[in-house]
Formats: structure tokens, sequence, C-alpha cells
């Protein structure tokens, strides 16, 4: 069979070629009026002071079985300053679900409201603070009928509160949302001037309109730093789960513009609050980008990372056998 497919290539290569180059063509044409208006070229300027910058991300391993999924999640904050990089704190938590009822976006959910109650945490000590990923995902559409309390009078930076919920996975996944969002809105409330929310991967097509993200229509046609005009988004009340979040986020505006760090770097997005920082921003990120992304979530991200060996690790501590055979399925050990 892989021989087969081997032929098709060296007989259909140039026909493919061809017809990719002129796709690409046709969209160009599609897409250049726009591009010359939204798309700006910029060169920051030289010798910018360094400001400390507050960088978290997170990591997550899931395991499932039959009789439940184990999971592993981690987060870290590091600060910044110019010179060098200081591991401020951290967060670990391994622990097992019941399969089914959002298991694996309750892992994520926990995941993620241990960057924020870090951010929370640790944002006083710094100029910006980089949170990896988009602030819609961090919201999330989860939309409810009705409008929980429970988490937002016991709300703490120290511990995740829903875990306790041990009777029901569906009350527990609500409430990880409503705590995910009240700890969205006190961090907003707290830093919203110097708070970026920075995603590697966005499958918009707000500016451009076409079937390709905007992301790809950018990284065809564009190879220097620049950045896109900002866009206007409001957060919906409808997605918001936690009563007191509400009051802060419910028709929230924010910003969104799609940015290029370095020459021929990947497009990054960026989600903030306040219009006028969006220069500051990439004066500040471009000066200590590495191949296009800024230095402090590149190190932080390196560190939260679950390698294979790490899973190997606890696979041996929790005493699941290694697979024996390739085709056996992964839930049957």
């Amino acid at each position: 069979m892989i021989s087969r497919l081997y032929n098709e290539i060296l007989e259909n290569k140039q026909r493919i070629l061809v017809s990719t180059a002129e796709l690409k063509n046709q969209l160009f044409a599609m897409v250049k009026e726009k591009l010359d208006t939204k798309w700006i070229t910029y060169l920051p300027p030289t010798n910018i002071p360094s400001k400390n910058i507050l960088a978290i991300d997170g990591g997550m391993w899931s395991k499932e079985t039959r009789s439940g999924v184990v999971f592993i999640v981690d987060a870290e904050a590091v600060l910044y300053d110019g010179r060098n990089i200081e591991r401020l704190d951290d967060r670990a938590l391994i622990d097992a679900f019941r399969p089914g009822n959002h298991a694996k976006e309750r892992i994520s959910l926990v995941m993620q409201l241990m960057e924020l109650q870090l951010a929370i945490k640790n944002g006083d000590k710094a100029d910006l603070i980089l949170l990896d990923g988009s602030l819609a995902k961090k919201i999330g559409r989860h939309k409810v009928t009705e409008k929980i309390s429970d988490i937002d009078d016991v709300f703490t930076v120290d511990d995740i509160i829903s875990l306790k919920e041990g009777e029901s996975e569906e009350k527990m996944h609500k409430l990880l949302v409503a705590e995910n969002h009240y700890a969205i809105s006190l961090l907003i409330e707290k830093y919203r001037e110097k708070l970026l929310f920075i995603s590697k991967n966005s499958k918009s097509s707000d500016i451009f309109g076409q079937p390709y993200s905007d992301v790809v229509v950018l990284e065809l046609f564009t190879q220097g730093i620049g950045y896109t005009q900002p866009m206007e988004k409001t957060i919906e009340d409808k997605y918001i789960v936690s009563k007191k979040a509400s009051r802060i986020l419910s028709n929230l505006k924010f910003y969104t513009s799609l940015v290029r760090l370095d020459k021929d770097s990947r497009i990054l997005k960026f989600d903030f609050f306040e219009r006028e920082k969006l220069l500051e921003f990439i004066n500040t990120l471009a000066a200590i980008s590495v191949r296009g992304y800024p230095y402090p979530l590149l190190e932080v991200h390196k560190d939260v990372r679950i390698s294979r060996d790490d899973v190997k690790r606890v696979m041996r501590l929790l005493g699941f056998k290694p697979k024996q055979e390739e085709w056996w399925p992964s839930q049957f050990l």
C-alpha cells in the first residue's frame, strides 16, 4: 500500500504544486486590498527600557482507563527582569476522575485555574503579565440557564474549591467554570492595564473573511514585524456562570490584534484591554523575542511541559503496565 502511495506522489507532484500555487495566487487577489489597510508594518524602537515581566503557563497529561481518568496538571509563574529568569511560584496536582461527564474538560479547567491563581497571587511583582492562551478560550462558551454564587464568597488563590464536590461530576464541572470565571474577573479587576493574553493558534477569519484563517493569510503574504488594527470584542454575559464575576465580565470590552514580533516568524494573537497599550506591548516583547515568541513564555512553557519520560515515571509509580503490543488499546493496560 505504501509503495502505491509513493507512486501516486511521484506521478502527481507537479500537478499538485501547480494547483497549490494557483490557489495561493487566487487567495492573494482576494485579500490584497484588505491586507493594505489591515496589516501595519512596524519597526520597534531600539533601546527599550526593560520591564519586569511575569509569564505563566500550565501543562497537563491524562490517561483513560476502564475505571477512571488519571491526570497530572501543573502551572508555573516566572519573572523576567530583562536579564534573568526567576521561578517565582508553581502548582502541581495528580488525581483521578470518573470517566465521562466532561472529564478532560474538567482537567483543562483545573490547569487553567492554577494559572489564573498564580497570576492573581504574583501579578503585583510585574509591569506586564503574560498568560498563554486566548481570553475567549479561557472564558469558554458554557451557556447556563442560571448563574451560581457557590464559589463567590469562598474563592482562594491557594486551593481549588470545586474539587471538593465529590457527588456530582456535572456539578463539579459547573463549579470549575464558575471558579475560573471568578478568577478571571478578579485578575482583570486587579491588573487590567498590564494583562496580555497570547495565543499561538487562532482559527478566526474575522479580518479577511476567507475559508483560510486570518493567521494563515498573514503568514502567507507578510514577512516583517507588524500588527493588525485592533478589533473590539465583547464578553457575552450568557457565558458567565459566576454571579459576582458577571458584574465585572458581562459586556466587558477587550481588543484583539494579530502580531508578528520578528521577521519571518509566526503570527501571534494578542488579547488585551487598553487599546493604546498595543505598541507598548510590541516594543517590549519584540526586544526579547526568540524566533518571534516572548522569551519568558518560552522558558515557562519548557518548565511545565510534561515529557514522555515524566509520563513513563508516573505510570511506573502508579503501577500501570507498559505497552507490550502496539496495537493493544491503552484502556486495557
